[in-house]
Parts: C-alpha cells; sequence; structure tokens
C-alpha cells in the first residue's frame, strides 16, 4: 500500500464531512436511534462544520490517502474535553479514523506520529483525548502510544449517554 500524508484544507472539507459521518456510522451508528443519529451527524460532520474547522487556527487535520482515495484522517486543537489541564499548556486529539482496510497498515501509527509531533511543535505539555468505553481496539491502541486513563464522562448523542475515558499523555 503506497499512502501518501498531507495536510487537509477547505478544498478537502466535503470529502472530510462525507468521511467522518461514514465512519461514526459504521463504527457507533448501531447504537443510537436514527435521529438522534442524524441531529448528531447534522451538528457535528456537516461540510459547512468541516470548512469552518479547516480555517480555524485552532485545530489542524492530516489526511491518509492512496490512489483509490482517504484512508484515514485525524484532527487535533484546542482541548474541549471536560477537563481542566491546571494551567498546562495542553492539546486535544478529536478524532483518528481509518477505512477498515487501512487497519492494521501502519496508518493509525504514522497519524498518531504526526499527532504528537504537532503537539510538541505547540509546546503542549499534555495530548488529551476521548475514547468510547467499549471500543477495546482503539483503547489498546492508545495505551499503546503511552496514553493513560484520567477520567470519564457522558458522551451525549439524543437520549443516549455513553461512557466515555478521557486518557492523556505528556509531549
Amino acid at each position: 500500500m503506497s499512502v501518501r500524508y498531507r495536510d487537509a484544507n477547505p478544498e478537502h472539507a466535503l470529502m472530510l464531512a462525507d468521511f467522518w459521518r461514514a465512519r461514526y456510522v459504521e463504527t457507533f451508528g448501531h447504537t443510537y436511534r436514527p435521529e438522534d443519529l442524524q441531529i448528531f451527524l447534522a451538528a457535528h460532520y456537516a461540510p459547512v462544520i468541516q470548512m469552518a474547522e479547516l480555517v480555524d487556527y485552532r485545530f489542524a487535520h492530516r489526511l491518509a490517502l492512496d490512489n483509490a482515495g482517504l484512508l484515514g484522517a485525524c484532527k487535533i486543537g484546542a482541548v474541549t474535553l471536560p477537563i481542566d489541564p491546571d494551567g498546562a499548556r495542553a492539546m486535544e486529539l478529536h478524532r483518528l479514523y481509518l477505512i477498515e482496510r487501512a487497519k492494521g497498515t501502519g496508518v493509525a501509527d504514522a497519524l498518531m506520529d504526526w499527532t504528537l509531533a504537532r503537539a510538541k511543535e505547540d509546546k503542549s505539555e499534555w495530548l488529551y483525548l476521548g475514547v468510547f468505553s467499549e471500543n477495546p481496539r482503539a483503547i489498546r491502541f492508545y495505551e499503546r502510544h503511552g496514553f493513560e486513563k484520567i477520567g470519564e464522562y457522558e458522551f451525549v448523542v439524543g437520549d443516549a449517554r455513553d461512557r466515555e475515558f478521557i486518557f492523556r499523555r505528556g509531549v
């Protein structure tokens, strides 16, 4: 697999919106009522939301592509999790998603390497992320990269309340 990595820019807004929505539905869609899921997707993954994030200096996106298209992507930026970094400079890994055929190929590791390099470049002391408590593959991946669970919160999608773990690692 020949993979190219590049930073995303506003021309990628529609592609990213489609990618984030598809990955979210394929991974978590079965756990929500359809009407709640649609409202959540519109509020978080609409093209206009992606465009706003792509032009907002507080966020950065990295793409992994091959000749067939987008294999994976990640988004980092300002901390929005319900935690207090206690005055420390910090960033959050908001998303890291892959298509199925890219899993286990090293693409996720490359995106994580980029994330850690960007956090270091930003002079962050901590990198945070939220991960669904019932996603053992993701939890193992983050633990392998030095993240530790430091808390929990409720992730809300309509009437659903999911148990989400907050992970952190030093940069």
